[in-house]
């Protein structure tokens, strides 16, 4: 399975370079990340962003076209963090620890991002940029995945290229209904201990235990 090319997206060309610009965009993001989380996209506005950077509007417009242009860089740096949040958690001999320390890693950084990820779900519904960037940023997870699912399966009849996607997207939406769905309708969530168990074991059997008892 070939690695996916992700185009670069186009930043700003107004983005200053200096440290000083490199400091107020940063605070710009953050105070973006903050509305997004707390308002969701469509309750978000540059005005409260600005509001929260304690900056002018105009300064905004200095380094973002829209706040979707300012969301889609929030989007691909959490992306990349949920996916270098499992780097290093794999022992070798230790399949079944190590599935579930990268299994903890992940659902605790969804769980620290669960308000973002909803907002940014909220935003690739009605954006189809932002839809076709979360589409090309996950298929780097996938890839990884697939290679896993090739080492750990060996001459098992699944394919590893579908195997990967049913067992990532079912964590994804695991996640999803655990941190964001029951805390909206205020259903029973499990903790992160008890989450990380479920879709470690999950995995592993999938992977190691076809066919033998548990």
């Amino acid at each position: 399975m070939a690695a996916p090319v992700i185009a670069q997206r186009k930043t700003s060309v107004r983005s200053a370079p200096s440290k000083k610009g490199q400091q107020t965009r940063a605070r710009i993001l953050d105070a973006g990340r903050q509305v997004l989380s707390d308002r969701g996209y469509f309750g978000a506005t540059v005005g409260e962003i600005a509001e929260r950077s304690g900056l002018a509007l105009g300064s905004i417009y200095r380094y973002f076209d829209n706040k979707d242009d300012l969301f889609l860089e929030l989007l691909e740096e959490l992306v990349e963090t949920l996916f270098t949040s499992v780097d290093g958690s794999w022992v070798k001999g230790r399949e079944q620890e190590s599935l579930r320390e990268s299994s903890r890693r992940y659902l605790s950084t969804y769980f620290s991002n669960r308000h973002l990820i909803a907002g940014l779900l909220e935003m690739s519904a009605a954006v189809p940029e932002c839809a076709e960037r979360w589409w090309l940023l996950r298929q780097k997870t996938f890839t990884r995945k697939a290679e896993y699912v090739r080492r750990a399966s060996g001459k098992d009849p699944l394919k590893p290229e579908y195997a990967a996607v049913a067992l990532a997207t079912m964590v994804e939406q695991l996640a999803f209904h655990w941190f964001v769905e029951s805390e909206r309708h205020g259903g029973q969530a499990p903790d992160l201990e008890e989450a990380a168990d479920t879709v470690s074991i999950i995995w592993y059997r999938a992977l190691y235990a076809s066919g033998q008892e548990s």
